[in-house]
């Protein structure tokens, strides 16, 4: 029966807010106990500071926004406790992605404890949503962890609960430091500066027939929005995920005519799972043997959301065929670029 009522309460709220929208200033007033106030309004203070915005998201939920961005959230009330809304708790999130590049910034910044201690574990909360996943931080890791504004803005990997001022000031480190990184956009990606003066291949006119080595087509993807030809497609919001289980994969693409290629490039994704090690080839034509053209052991850091990273090809030649080798790993690009 408590369950049931909680159930009607919470959903009477839910509904209340998505047709007011409260205001998150107005709403700590009401929403949470004085001794509390303080230290969100000191918080808030900041955030306007910063020009960072809060607006209504979900049920007492508000989402942080900077530059139209979404890195984070305010949440008031507990939803680990039955009284899921109630006023004695709340919580500052922070969208953290690229965190385990940076372990010498939470070291020079002393925020080894407060960070171990606030990573946020998956608890499977979105159908939309993959699993937890893992990851190495401060040489350690750490299995099923949430994955951060995966589907929804509001989703986070850092969670700050009940933070006191001290906490506050250190929650401001963070907010600034990943402020300050370089994070494109799907309208707008960030460029690798070194591919400036060289022609890009059209990949929609030019690049044809995205196959493995056999020249099947490739199914390692999760649904038609992830499959691998998105690589050449042009666009930036469609991506490519796929899933080496084997050794290696080999996915293959041929030009419209031989050409004479001296960089290419990947452009991450919204999601931060990039190729271990990959080495690109080419071939002349198909009775003639691949060339390898380059090897990379590993994916240059730092790395963040809709930004290019080019490799240069150190002895280029004239090929039609061109062929990447990924080894055993999960990825998620949006495009790769071909230069002349």
């Amino acid at each position: 029966m408590w369950g049931q009522m909680m159930e009607k309460k919470n959903e009477t709220l839910a509904q209340e807010q998505k047709k007011t929208k409260p205001k998150l200033d107005d709403f700590i007033i009401t929403g949470l106990i004085s001794e509390l106030r303080q230290d969100v309004f000191a918080f808030l203070d900041y955030c306007k500071t910063k020009k960072i915005s809060y607006p209504w998201s979900s049920t007492n939920t508000w989402t942080l926004k900077a530059k139209g961005k979404s890195i984070g959230l305010i949440q008031v009330g507990s939803k680990e406790s039955p009284e899921q809304y109630d006023n004695i708790h709340w919580t500052i999130g922070v969208g953290f992605r690229e965190l385990h590049q940076y372990d010498d910034f939470v070291i020079k910044e002393d925020l080894q404890n407060i960070i171990l201690k606030s990573l946020t574990h998956c608890t499977n909360c979105n159908t939309y949503c993959t699993l937890g996943y893992a990851d190495k931080i401060l040489g350690k890791e750490y299995r099923n962890l949430c994955r951060g504004m995966y589907i929804l803005d509001e989703k986070t990997c850092i969670s700050f609960n009940n933070p006191d001022i001290a906490v506050i000031e250190k929650v401001k480190r963070i907010i600034d430091f990943r402020l300050s990184l370089s994070h494109g956009t799907v309208n707008r990606p960030i460029f690798d500066p070194i591919t400036g003066e060289l022609n890009r291949i059209d990949n929609k006119g030019q690049i044809n027939d995205v196959t493995n080595l056999q020249g099947n087509p490739i199914l390692n993807t999760i649904t038609s929005k992830s499959k691998i030809s998105n690589l050449f497609d042009g666009k930036y919001d469609s991506y490519a995920r796929f899933w080496v289980s084997e050794n290696s994969y080999d996915i293959v693409f041929q030009l419209d005519e031989p050409t004479m290629l001296v960089m290419y490039s990947f452009v991450t994704s919204f999601q931060l799972q990039l190729p271990n090690s990959w080495m690109f080839y080419g071939l002349r034509s198909k009775d003639e043997p691949w060339v390898l053209l380059d090897e990379q052991g590993s994916f240059p850091k730092p790395v963040t959301a809709y930004t290019e990273k080019a490799f240069r090809i150190s002895v280029p030649g004239v090929y039609q065929y061109y062929r990447f080798v990924f080894e055993k790993c999960k990825f998620d690009l949006a495009q790769v670029h071909l230069y002349t």
